[in-house]
């Protein structure tokens, strides 16, 4: 893939490099895709990457072959992310970015699985909550969001996830949310300051961006925590730290 539009991504084949110390070949069975793919792809990712850049981070397969070191045994079923050019028949990666992949797991399942539940994982723990805390969620039916549901949820934190429609509604809840925000039909800053008894949110998860940054900022109470990671709608714009006050 090189930058452009979709016209730009192409099918090519290349020689296998022979395994080194710590590396897999994997067989690949799945293959998740993201729409970072298409921000590397407009040159509107924050972080640049050389092309020509191989589609996909994200996948499922089967270790084939193992390098030097490596321990992981042949046949094992895996997922990873952080691996450029998943999308292709077989993969080479670095041993310790790959997770067997539980028996009741498909291979479907470990693609996409793998670099939402990195990402939810790592949010969690960039803003620790106490139990009893409240937490907004943007996106709370994606992947992402759901995960990222259900491990503040299970700390026990008060979760109020974000999605639009009836049933994407009902799977937030069924993350386990205390409570769901239709943003296409309710007020959510209302709705939020509800929840919250006026006080706002400890802390906002927002991978939306530019459109929702100003409404994120309102949401949050005193000394809350703004999380932004992603920019679906655009680049965040300047920070004015008058809004912050």
């Amino acid at each position: 893939m090189r930058a452009g539009g979709p016209e730009v991504i192409e099918v090519a084949e290349e020689e296998l490099a022979p395994l080194k110390s710590g590396e897999a070949l994997v067989r690949v069975e799945a293959v998740g895709l993201n729409h970072v793919e298409s921000l590397v792809r407009s040159g509107t990712y924050p972080i640049r990457f050389p092309f020509p850049y191989g589609v996909g981070v994200e996948g499922a397969g089967v270790v084939l072959a193992v390098g030097p070191e490596v321990t992981l045994p042949v046949g094992t079923r895996v997922c990873w992310t952080g691996v450029p050019g998943s999308c292709a028949t077989v993969v080479i990666a670095q041993a310790a970015m790959l997770v067997p992949l539980p028996d009741p797991l498909t291979f479907e399942d470990g693609a996409s699985l793998a670099h939402a539940g990195l990402t939810a994982g790592g949010l969690a723990r960039h803003w620790p909550l106490s139990e009893g805390s409240a937490a907004v969620v943007w996106g709370a039916a994606g992947a992402v969001g759901r995960l990222l549901v259900a491990t503040l949820a299970e700390r026990g934190v008060e979760v109020i996830g974000i999605a639009s429609g009836g049933e994407r509604l009902e799977a937030v809840r069924a993350a386990g949310a205390a409570h769901a925000v239709d943003r296409s039909a309710e007020d959510v800053q209302a709705a939020v300051r509800a929840f919250t008894g006026g006080r706002g949110a400890a802390a906002v998860f927002d991978p939306v961006g530019t459109e929702t940054y100003k409404l994120s900022l309102s949401l949050l109470a005193r000394r809350g925590c703004l999380i932004n990671y992603g920019q679906l709608s655009g680049d965040l714009p300047s920070v004015d730290m008058k809004e912050l006050m």
